[in-house]
């Protein structure tokens, strides 16, 4: 794999491009129950927003949270569900965008990006809701350090992780990596992966305790154990292909699912889904079309929900992608939110549902994008 950080699409000013876009081993994944349907899709769109993208969208005790940018103003945008609509949250940093967001216990949420004017002179910021205000963290970082936070989580015990890349002066523009972490005490400190556990940069991080973490990272799939780092052997079919994982979750103790995308000389991208299962990685076989993978989150009958984007109008003329399993338990595309477009977050809320998050082509106006959100009940 290429050493880039493909965490979410380049945005540039005034424009935004969201990156759109088999010899699989044949898994019994098991179908969910007759009875055990899923709700319906309905739209909600955040108003009063004209240009936006909404990268990740997270969920817990009562609270659901959005976040982005606003591309009219060039603003780091993070939106709370109210129970019928979403509510702007002021924010501490004038110009930036949020890559990622996580609900917390106590009212907390966490919000990651970069601060600045795009064009790569961005810089890193953690910023920490504190139940009525977004404040900006003071997080230990090089001087004149350009780059971004791409993923945030938090552990069970409470420690905040918060990973992405640092460009630095090689001429190849590539990030080195960036993972920090933040205990109890509000302490940030720097997370060093040994040379042979390597990922490279940060896409995306699944603390499921502070001595079981995943690590997404443009090289593949790292894991500590509270003592040591180990890089995963992956499926062999994907040892000379391109390909990333965008987000990772934990389906039943000692089973955890990651999706993303691999470049595939026919389809150009192609749906990547792995499922670790007894300690091994297999690939689990999805549809032959193009398309890529951003969220992955399970259903209160534990069945996945896999959303992402097209770029080919045969599949969706709308770019917007999801995946499920079907009663014999093959993933296949799934029912599509009203509206959507491209399709880039994805979480369970403590009711059951099902959140999605991403934007939309702007009708009227090309290179612009709407903002999006839908609730599947």
């Amino acid at each position: 794999m290429s050493d880039t950080t493909p965490r979410v699409g380049a945005v540039r000013r005034r424009r935004l491009a969201v990156a759109l876009a088999a010899g699989v081993v044949a898994l019994a994944i098991g179908a969910a129950p007759a009875s055990a349907r899923p709700g319906s899709w309905r739209a909600v769109v955040p108003e009063g927003l004209s240009e936006a993208v909404l990268y990740d969208i997270s969920s817990a005790e009562g609270a659901t949270w959005t976040a982005g940018i606003d591309v009219t103003d060039w603003s780091p945008l993070a939106l709370r569900w109210n129970g019928s609509g979403w509510t702007r949250t002021p924010q501490p940093v004038e110009h930036g965008r949020f890559d990622d967001i996580a609900a917390g216990a106590g009212g907390e949420a966490w919000a990651v990006g970069s601060q600045g004017g795009g064009d790569g002179g961005d810089a890193p910021i953690v910023e920490r809701w504190d139940g009525g205000a977004w404040q900006l963290e003071d997080v230990p970082l090089p001087a004149g350090a350009r780059g971004g936070f791409h993923a945030v989580a938090v552990s069970p015990q409470g420690t905040v992780w918060a990973g992405g890349g640092l460009f630095n002066d090689n001429e190849d523009g590539l990030q080195s990596p960036l993972l920090m972490t933040r205990s109890s005490d509000g302490t940030w400190r720097s997370v060093e992966i040994p040379a042979e556990a390597a990922v490279g940069s940060t896409i995306n991080v699944l603390p499921l305790a502070d001595d079981d973490v995943w690590l997404l990272g443009v090289k593949g799939v790292a894991h500590f154990d509270g003592t040591a780092w180990t890089r995963q052997r992956l499926p062999s079919q994907l040892d000379d292909t391109t390909f990333y994982l965008y987000d990772i979750e934990e389906r039943e103790p000692g089973e955890l699912w990651a999706v993303g995308l691999a470049q595939d000389d026919e389809l150009w991208r192609r749906p990547v889904v792995l499922r670790l299962d007894r300690g091994r990685w297999k690939e689990v076989p999805t549809p032959k079309e193009t398309a890529e993978l951003r969220g992955i989150t399970f259903d209160d009958h534990k069945r996945p929900v896999i959303v992402g984007e097209t770029v080919d109008p045969a599949v969706d003329p709308d770019s917007n992608y999801t995946l499920t399993l079907d009663d014999g338990g093959r993933l296949v595309r799934g029912e599509r939110p009203p509206g959507a477009g491209h399709l880039i977050g994805a979480d369970t809320d403590e009711k059951g549902r099902i959140w999605t998050s991403g934007t939309v082509d702007h009708p009227e106006k090309p290179g612009s994008y709407l903002p999006y959100a839908a609730v599947r009940d």
